[in-house]
């Protein structure tokens, strides 16, 4: 059985999870309150985006349910 190729939203996941901890570990760094705070918004935002994607692929049936908790 062939393996399906991965969807867009798959490899979007991917990104915003990789962004989201990029993010954070910019808030981390970060001098200043202000700017650690906009990191953090927008760590945020990226997994707020991931989870969308994530909650498709499931729908979709590609990933198990589990992994919504996740």
């Amino acid at each position: 059985m062939a393996i399906p190729h991965e969807t867009l939203d798959a490899q979007t996941m991917r990104y915003w999870e990789k962004e989201a901890a990029r993010f954070d570990g910019l808030a981390e760094r970060a001098t200043f309150g202000w700017l650690a705070r906009g990191y953090a918004r927008r760590a945020k935002r990226a997994r707020d985006l991931a989870e969308r994607c994530r909650a498709r692929e499931i729908a979709r049936g590609r990933l198990p349910a589990e992994a919504a908790g996740a």
